[in-house]
């Protein structure tokens, strides 16, 4: 089914209900339906955009407010519509473009299309079918706004894939330089990345898109889920799953984003991050070192810190006394200094080991800590220990599959040229914005 490869969902599949997963059991009945939308004549008559020959009224852009309100888990006050307004507008301005040009090219998205989709967001998030369209209605979002959504994403989708998806050609020497730069950064750490994307497509635009992503930013530090509010706002390609990017190597993404990681904790979110594109905003969900081999093949030079616990000591204070140094070492030369002053110069340089030849919690961190950082304690009822790997070398072999490398440079490719196809819409396009 095509809607399952979307580009830029927004809504479908654990889009825009997901939020309904995280929400307490009983929002349905305790939260208070909102105030009734002015009556749809008047709204109607008040256009909020034209888009070419379309229109977008205000009744439109307030059922899709509604919608992002709902969907995102963002409180519904007076100043949250005022900020959301505008990027809402833009989405269904965008939307309306996606729609026009994939009307010209004669692609649409069938009943039966539509109908699937729905059914796929009411099964995932345990209701019936019916009881969708009730919900939504309940809380003042039409359903036809969340339609609207499915049916400009499963076209814009379609397109995609039949226009620009036969033009890419990804040689032997880009899946060679892939896979080299896999071997190359060996050793070094990657990060498992979510993000939120919001394009900048003119100048103008600048202040405004950086205003909204800072407001997120403050949103999700305040307790809005991060994937909720990607899945409803973020323009990146991974924004359907809550702008997961999976595992991100060294040199994968643009400068500004690779320097920004570098400096980046697993739990962290960035502020607002700009590049050529647009706004990013990250986190970091986890953090491990880069293998290219088999993880029981990887040698380490290990160095270690012994917390001895005396009989009937208590253990707490040992293991408060190597937390704080896993918090404060960051390098290998600091580390030997407070072997040094420990007495344990000698006896804490354990020398090259085979992860294979470790225990397995040693093993993976043999695999996983980035050279330099110290683990958190872990040992017994007689020490605690810390440790931190100062080299290691990764075995050859056990690289993704060609074919693995092939599909992703091909996303990557196609994620690229669908925002460079929709700017160049934005360009030629008349687009009147009234409010």
């Amino acid at each position: 089914m095509i809607v399952t490869t979307a580009l830029r969902s927004l809504l479908i599949g654990a889009g825009v209900f997901a939020v309904l997963s995280g929400i307490p059991p009983a929002f349905a009945q305790d939260r208070t339906p909102p105030a009734a939308p002015e009556p749809a004549g008047r709204a109607v008559e008040r256009i909020a955009a034209v888009v070419n020959e379309d229109a977008i009224s205000v009744l439109d852009l307030e059922a899709r407010l509604r919608l992002a309100l709902l969907s995102s888990g963002l409180p519904d006050s007076a100043d949250t519509r005022q900020r959301l307004a505008p990027q809402v507008l833009r989405a269904l301005i965008d939307e309306k473009l996606e729609l026009q040009e994939a009307g010209r090219l004669g692609v649409s998205a069938t009943n039966q299309e539509i109908e699937t989709a729905l059914s796929r967001i009411a099964e995932q998030n345990h209701l019936p079918r019916a009881s969708l369209d009730h919900f939504l209605e309940q809380h003042g979002a039409p359903i036809s706004a969340l339609i609207g959504q499915i049916k400009a994403n499963i076209a814009w989708t379609k397109l995609i894939q039949r226009k620009l998806r036969p033009t890419i050609q990804i040689g032997d020497e880009e899946v060679d330089g892939a896979l080299d730069r896999v071997r190359a950064n060996a050793g070094k750490p990657e990060y498992l990345v979510a993000e939120i994307f919001l394009a900048v497509d003119q100048a103008s635009q600048d202040d405004e898109v950086r205003r909204f992503a800072e407001r997120l930013v403050d949103d999700i530090r305040k307790g809005t889920p991060f994937p909720a509010v990607a899945r409803q706002f973020s323009q990146a390609a991974g924004a359907g799953n809550g702008g997961d990017l999976g595992w991100v190597e060294p040199g994968q993404l643009t400068d500004e984003l690779d320097h920004a990681l570098s400096v980046m904790r697993p739990g962290q979110l960035s502020a607002p991050i700009r590049d050529p594109g647009g706004y990013h905003i990250l986190l970091v969900r986890d953090q491990r070192s880069i293998n290219g081999g088999d993880p029981s093949e990887t040698r380490v030079h290990l160095k270690q810190m012994v917390f001895p616990i005396a009989a009937g000591a208590d253990r707490k204070s040992q293991v408060a006394r190597a937390t704080e140094l896993s918090r404060r070492i960051r390098s290998c030369d600091a580390f030997d200094a407070e072997l040094r002053a420990a007495g344990q110069e000698k006896t804490g340089d354990v020398g090259t080991l085979r992860a294979g030849d470790m225990p397995p919690q040693l093993a993976r961190l043999a695999n996983d800590l980035p050279i330099g950082e110290v683990s958190p304690p872990f040992g017994n009822d007689r020490q605690v220990v810390v440790v931190v790997f100062c080299d290691r070398q990764v075995a050859a072999g056990g690289l993704p599959s060609r074919d693995a490398v092939t599909i992703s440079l091909v996303n990557e490719r196609l994620d690229m040229l669908q925002r460079r196809y929709l700017i160049d819409l934005k360009r030629v396009a008349y687009v009147d914005v009234r409010m």
